[in-house]
């Protein structure tokens, strides 16, 4: 389990070119190497997401998560589920292994809090990965947005127009520093509620 504090800048084409300049100007180191990120959430009707665009605290996302590959069924996989848990001032994830069925589906899952929650959204992206002053910075890209609906994927994807840099730290009092260090307006940016918007 961990805790953290996220700020999180949208960008679009003509913004990378300046975020790339930053961080080769200050210096960045690369954390690993870039991968494909690819997560199916879960939600009971649509309850989380409403959560998430009203700003209500607490609010939660659930989600399989897979790598390096943009066929999240394909069974090479390892996956993990991830309960991400959201704060007035601070995120809490918690993650555990995670196991497919022979059958390339998954099921329900139950929370607590949303009650039975079905999978409903696959997302998937590029994702680099840096760390400047001290600080974990990720940068998403070509992001990629397909419904599911009765356990089976859409053939059909939405490309979002924007990519996403995400400046992350474990200390929950950091938040000054972390707007000192990019000097770029932040956002709200859930992946979840822009997938769920671009494809309904």
């Amino acid at each position: 389990m961990t805790f953290r504090i996220e700020e999180k800048i949208s960008i679009v084409d003509l913004n990378i070119f300046e975020f790339k300049k930053w961080l080769f100007a200050n210096k960045a180191e690369i954390l690993h190497p870039t991968r494909i990120v690819n997560s199916i959430y879960f939600d009971n009707k649509l309850k989380m997401f409403s959560d998430s665009n009203e700003g209500i605290v607490p609010r939660k996302k659930i989600r399989v998560r897979t790598y390096n590959t943009k066929n999240f069924f394909s069974k090479k996989n390892k996956y993990s589920k991830e309960t991400k848990i959201t704060y007035y001032n601070y995120r809490y994830k918690n993650t555990e292994n995670y196991s497919l069925s022979s059958t390339p589906r998954l099921t329900s899952l139950y929370d607590q809090d949303y009650g039975l929650c079905s999978p409903n959204l696959n997302v998937f992206y590029k994702r680099s990965y840096f760390k400047v002053f001290n600080t974990r910075i990720t940068f998403d890209e070509e992001i990629n947005y397909s419904l599911i609906k009765n356990n089976k994927l859409s053939n059909f994807l939405t490309r979002d127009k924007a990519s996403v840099i995400e400046i992350k730290s474990p200390e929950i009092n950091n938040t000054d520093f972390l707007k000192q260090i990019l000097n770029m307006p932040r956002t709200r940016f859930s992946k979840y509620c822009r997938g769920i918007e671009h494809c309904l």
